[in-house]
C-alpha cells in the first residue's frame, strides 16, 4: 500500500523505478531506521534497565538491520547477491562513520557549533548513502 502512495506522489506507475519515487523512499526508510534505533534504546534501557551501552549498540543494530532490508527491498528493489551487497553495505557503514567524525570533528574545530556540524555531515552521508545505494551496493 504504500508504495501505491509513493508512485502517486510521485506520478510513476507501480513497478517503475524513478529517481524521485527512491529518494521519497529512501527519506521514509531513514526516518523507520531512526525510529527502530531510538526505539529500541528507550525500551531497552528505559523500560527494561538494560546498561546505555548494551542498549545504544543493540538500538544501533536494530536501524542498520531496519535501514539495509527496506533500502534493499523496498527503497532500491535490489535482487543482487545478499552476501554482495551485505559486504558494500558493511563497508558503506564504515566510510559513513568516519566520514562523520572527520565532518563533525573538523567542523567543529573551525568553530562551528556541534550540532550544526552534525547537521550538516547527516546532509553530506545521506546525499552519499542514496548515490552509493541505487548504484553500488544495490545494484542489480
Amino acid at each position: 500500500m504504500l508504495d501505491r502512495v509513493v508512485a502517486r506522489l510521485t506520478h510513476q506507475p507501480e513497478g517503475r523505478r524513478s529517481l524521485l519515487g527512491a529518494l521519497v523512499r529512501f527519506g521514509i526508510t531513514g526516518g523507520l531506521s531512526v525510529a527502530a534505533d531510538a526505539g529500541t534504546l528507550a525500551a531497552l534501557h528505559s523500560g527494561a534497565g538494560v546498561s546505555l551501552v548494551v542498549s545504544t549498540i543493540c538500538a544501533f543494530a536494530a536501524g542498520l538491520v531496519v535501514n539495509y532490508t527496506l533500502n534493499r527491498n523496498w527503497t532500491f528493489q535490489s535482487q543482487a547477491d545478499h552476501h554482495r551487497t551485505m559486504v558494500k553495505y558493511g563497508v558503506l557503514v564504515a566510510f559513513n562513520f568516519g566520514s562523520t567524525l572527520l565532518i563533525v570533528l573538523g567542523l567543529t574545530h573551525l568553530g562551528l557549533y556541534y550540532l550544526l556540524s552534525k547537521a550538516i555531515a547527516v546532509a553530506l552521508i545521506a546525499t552519499v548513502n542514496f548515490t552509493a545505494g541505487r548504484h553500488w551496493v544495490f545494484k542489480h
